[in-house]
């Protein structure tokens, strides 16, 4: 993951990690993340790739960066996650666990160092609509603009939230679920995975509550 910018604002450093370069890295490496495929079809090549960059990468970036912090004594990451770190994510197995590796780093990251002055604030999109997957968007599927999300992450940032999720429903509310109810949380994705899966590789709407009745919804 590439480290977009370090920038000064009143009392702190922020460093927002840029989450466009992600896709085209993993586009380069033949798994783009907007490619669903089943968990038994993920290459050991995929494996590695996806964890190079969303996860070996980031941690790299933050061990130069955390020093400097520390001896300035203040400093602020921010994290660009996913709501499939947050709940399952039928179709994308290898990329929901990365951004679960994610998230537990940097959440343990600043339990450790919040006492020396470092913030981290996580962001969990859902989908979103970029120049990126403009092609391959289903026209069905609403996603938050990327300039949406950007001015949501900004707001995260300023009021020094640890973690903000950012989406359109039905996603929010299965997020949701899985946080506070877990038990229904996951008993819906349990309805929803397979059909997930299927409505993927037809190219349908893979983000409808209609697939717990086993449609798959095309447009």
């Amino acid at each position: 993951m590439m480290h977009n910018a370090a920038f000064e604002r009143p009392g702190m450093c922020v460093c927002l990690f840029r989450w466009f370069y992600e896709f085209r890295n993993i586009s380069s490496a033949e798994i783009p993340t907007s490619k669903k495929t089943s968990i038994l079809d993920v290459t050991e090549e995929g494996l590695k790739a996806t964890f190079d960059v969303n996860v070996l990468g980031t941690i790299t970036l933050t061990k130069l960066l955390a020093p400097f912090m520390l001896k300035r004594g203040h400093g602020h990451f921010v994290v660009m996650s996913s709501a499939a770190a947050k709940a399952p994510a039928p179709g994308q197995a290898v990329y929901s666990a990365s951004k679960y590796a994610v998230n537990g780093y940097f959440h343990t990251l600043r339990s450790e160092l919040c006492q020396k002055g470092i913030q981290v604030t996580v962001i969990c999109p859902g989908p979103i609509a970029t120049s990126n997957n403009a092609g391959s968007r289903v026209p069905s599927e609403k996603r938050v603009p990327s300039e949406r999300c950007a001015e949501l992450t900004i707001i995260a940032v300023t009021h020094g939230l640890k973690e903000a999720w950012i989406s359109y429903q039905p996603v929010l509310t299965v997020m949701y679920l899985v946080q506070y109810m877990p038990t229904i949380g996951y008993w819906v994705m349990d309805k929803i995975g397979k059909s997930r899966v299927e409505a993927a590789e037809q190219k349908g709407n893979t983000y409808s509550l209609s697939l717990m009745l086993g449609k798959k919804k095309a447009t």
